[in-house]
């Protein structure tokens, strides 16, 4: 925060003028070091000096179309705003300039438009501009690749499904031909990349709140057997995602706009690098989805998880300075978890009612 607003935009300046100079931008000083792909520096150093101003003018256009698909909903608003105050992580998120917060808003945005409008015409066009958009900001973030899953499983059984999957295969082919021919034609400055990435990541430590900080700890004192920490992550959030899958399945619910809601939650926190820009829209697409089923025990339900979040508010009576409330990676994930299963439960039953009620 020392550095001000946008802080991130300085380590994309920095390495746009290394590169332009001849330098190699992947062995930049510092604690934050430039860890995107060539073809994004590429792209990035066609603006030069005016970088900042472009990216700026992104952002500032990201955020006007996502308030745009909130529209006029309250709830969301409400929702939007406390997923924002929510242990400050919108401030930092939006405050750091990474462009990863305002992808997010877009998607989001993408995906709300259609929650709002609930006509399936236009559900059908979300989807085709969902899988576009994705496929275009995983060049940037790869992890963002698993989004893909939403057109997938939205459309699943659908008469869409044939054009969405042909389209999402399509693109996901592209993807791959263009990202493995970059490989190959940048040679050494794509191990230089991938180094810069090793080294923010493994070597600063730089992992941010996904499960794996649960055991990455316990596995790092024997470096060989660290991977098992990345698969306990993966195989948990597997197992609660094809859980969730299953039950929504049963209860004909794969197919509606909202869910892609609870996707993209769940989506976000496979990411095992999961980072605050990830977590502020996270948490957003998880309280929106929450939003759709408001009774008095899911409200007391939310202010409870929501007040967990105060044992984060350093200098006051709240903060927790010992215990399990000590660790925000407690914190957050203590929140999710009461609303995740609210949500599920309030949700399986209230669909699972109406399809009795339409067997009548």
């Amino acid at each position: 925060m020392s550095q001000g607003i946008f802080w991130d935009l300085g380590i994309y300046e920095k390495a746009v003028n290394v590169h332009l100079q001849g330098g190699n931008p992947y062995e930049l000083n510092g604690y934050l070091s430039f860890v995107y792909h060539p073809i994004v520096l590429r792209l990035m150093s066609i603006f030069g000096g005016h970088l900042n101003t472009v990216l700026i003018g992104f952002y500032i256009l990201s955020i006007v179309f996502f308030l745009k698909n909130i529209n006029s909903n309250h709830l969301w608003w409400i929702y939007t705003f406390l997923a924002f105050a929510y242990c400050g992580i919108g401030t930092i998120s939006i405050g750091s300039g990474n462009v990863t917060i305002f992808f997010h808003l877009i998607l989001l945005g993408i995906l709300l438009g259609s929650v709002e409008k609930n006509n399936q015409t236009y559900w059908r066009k979300s989807l085709f501009w969902l899988s576009v958009t994705t496929i275009i900001f995983s060049f940037v973030k790869p992890y963002m690749l698993a989004y893909l899953l939403i057109p997938l499983i939205s459309s699943w059984k659908t008469p869409q499904q044939k054009s969405i999957w042909s389209l999402t295969l399509l693109l996901a082919i592209l993807f791959a031909l263009i990202m493995g021919c970059g490989a190959l034609y940048f040679g050494a400055e794509f191990q230089s990349f991938l180094n810069a990435v090793q080294g923010q990541t493994i070597g600063k430590r730089d992992l941010g709140y996904g499960i794996v900080m649960y055991f990455y700890e316990y596995y790092l004192s024997a470096s060989s057997l660290l991977y098992r920490a990345f698969v306990l992550h993966f195989v948990i959030l597997a197992a609660i995602f094809s859980l969730t899958l299953v039950m929504a399945n049963r209860a004909k619910m794969v197919n509606l706009p909202r869910f892609a809601l609870l996707l993209y939650f769940l989506l976000t926190i496979l990411n095992p690098r999961l980072k605050v820009y990830d977590l502020f829209p996270a948490l957003i697409a998880l309280f929106i989805f929450f939003s759709f089923y408001q009774t008095r025990f899911n409200r007391w339900v939310f202010l409870i998880a929501y007040a967990i979040s105060l044992s984060q508010l350093a200098g006051t009576a709240l903060f927790a300075h010992t215990g399990i409330l000590s660790d925000p990676l407690n914190v957050y994930y203590l929140t999710m978890g009461i609303v995740f299963i609210a949500a599920m439960n309030s949700f399986l039953t209230s669909t699972i009612s109406h399809n009795k009620v339409q067997g009548l």
